[in-house]
């Protein structure tokens, strides 16, 4: 699947806002430099199923992942190598919810989200191609009864999408309750993404 997903819209509309004059500084300080070094901390923390299969098993679930990549403010898109790094998968707080039974028990680590590989798929999109483990549990036969039943484990492939664009992003104002948070000190900016991430933007011209 390789439709642009929501993000690569709404930083197109930020920049659409951009060349009607706002953060016109910012512009002209980033075009220049040739490159814009990029390091992107995706955080996801929700309420998730942490077995397969079963969506009343779930648990509060933080994960994170680091994605570091050029831009090139001549030619507007990614060049060079992109770098992914994962961080371990936090988890807690399980519960069997919506039912009066007892929580499920892991038999292993849940992961969320695991990189395997990356591309650019565009000039202003990266695809990281990941896994979700689920480990072996055994979870409630609810609506039957609260007995425990073994639930094997699974790992299913997921796809992440990291949009990128210039640092002329920064220059925008922020909106409360945009989708678009611009740090106090205008060196950073966030994006909420698809299934509960968030990600962060620091941009270091080269």
């Amino acid at each position: 699947m390789r439709n642009p997903p929501r993000i690569i819209a709404v930083l197109a509309s930020l920049l659409a806002l951009l060349s009607g004059g706002l953060g016109e500084a910012m512009a002209q300080k980033s075009a220049s430099a040739p490159l814009v070094k990029y390091r992107v901390e995706g955080v996801h923390k929700a309420r998730a199923s942490v077995v397969h299969g079963d969506r009343d098993s779930r648990a509060d679930v933080t994960d994170r992942i680091t994605v570091e990549f050029s831009w090139d403010t001549k030619k507007d898109k990614v060049v060079g190598p992109v770098t992914v790094s994962d961080a371990k998968t936090e988890f807690g707080n399980i519960r069997s919810e919506g039912t009066n039974c007892p929580p499920p028990q892991l038999m292993g680590d849940y992961e969320h989200f695991q990189s395997v590989s990356n591309s650019v798929v565009s000039d202003n999109q990266i695809q990281i191609n990941g896994a979700r483990t689920y480990p072996p549990a055994r979870a409630p036969n609810y609506p039957a009864s609260c007995s425990l039943r073994a639930v094997p484990g699974k790992k299913v492939e997921v796809l992440l999408w990291v949009a990128a664009a210039g640092p002329e992003v920064l220059g925008m104002p922020n909106v409360p309750g945009g989708p678009v948070t611009i740090s106090a000190d205008r060196k950073s900016f966030s994006l909420k993404g698809a299934d509960n991430w968030v990600w962060t933007y620091t941009p270091s011209p080269r």
